[in-house]
């Protein structure tokens, strides 16, 4: 994801935090002032991007009474550095940043982080600060059912559907095999969700599986994610066991 340079004056909001760096006092380190703001999630979906996939990642000059200027770079989730841009001498208080757009493949996916080093006017490093955020593609939970309905008590409810993922923020949706869906329960005129069980997607994501039919409530089958794949709750499916 090839960053595009973004700077402005706009507050957007800050992190703060301190940690030493190889030859810093705990006095220096403990006057540091870190300031960024990153997306912390960024989820793409098929055909439009959501709000979510447009935001700027943005990093302040450390301020702090020993500090001369920063550096701040992006590391991939590879551990790479984009070569991009690299700002290699930020002053205190200033603003710069990344555009952050929707990953184009897969490659992209996963842990971005933000790191800012502070120097004195010697070009000791005084102290870092680091935060992240999460690029992942959007899936899907189709087809979803419970069923039958209405059921008998004590037989045999099968809650079933199929899971799929993006495949590239261009083309569709494909099947999304070998994943957990756990199934969770919510008795009628209950706030909590009880965990029953889980399942296997299929080759074509299909999955299914049967629960004994004991009272009334709702069935809902949830995809927990992965890191390159969001997470995905499907609708919840009333039931009316007689």
């Amino acid at each position: 994801m090839p960053p595009r340079i973004v700077s402005g004056a706009v507050a957007l909001g800050l992190a703060a935090g301190v940690l030493t760096a190889a030859g810093a006092t705990a006095a220096e380190a403990e006057s540091l002032q870190f300031h960024i703001k990153v997306p912390k999630h960024l989820s793409v979906s098929k055909g439009e991007y959501n709000k979510a996939c447009a935001m700027d990642v943005w990093v302040w000059g450390t301020e702090g009474s020993t500090v001369a200027y920063s550096k701040a770079y992006l590391i991939d989730p590879n551990g790479r550095t984009p070569s991009a841009v690299v700002y290699k001498r930020v002053l205190p208080g200033y603003q710069v940043g990344w555009g952050v757009g929707c990953p184009s493949q897969v490659e992209d996916l996963g842990k971005w982080r933000v790191r800012v080093i502070a120097y004195n006017r010697s070009g000791k490093a005084l102290g870092s600060r680091e935060d992240y955020w999460y690029e992942k593609y959007d899936t899907k939970i189709q087809s979803y059912n419970a069923a039958p309905e209405p059921v008998r008590k004590g037989r045999p409810i099968t809650v079933s559907g199929r899971l799929k993922r993006l495949a590239d923020n261009t083309l569709g949706y494909t099947s999304y095999p070998g994943k957990t869906i756990r199934v969770y329960f919510r008795p009628k005129g209950s706030a909590s969700w009880a965990y029953m069980g889980s399942t296997k997607t299929a080759r074509d994501g299909g999955f299914r599986k049967a629960f004994t039919a004991k009272r009334d409530g709702y069935w809902r089958a949830y995809f927990p994610g992965t890191s390159n794949f969001d997470r995905q709750k499907s609708l919840d499916d009333f039931v009316d066991v007689r």
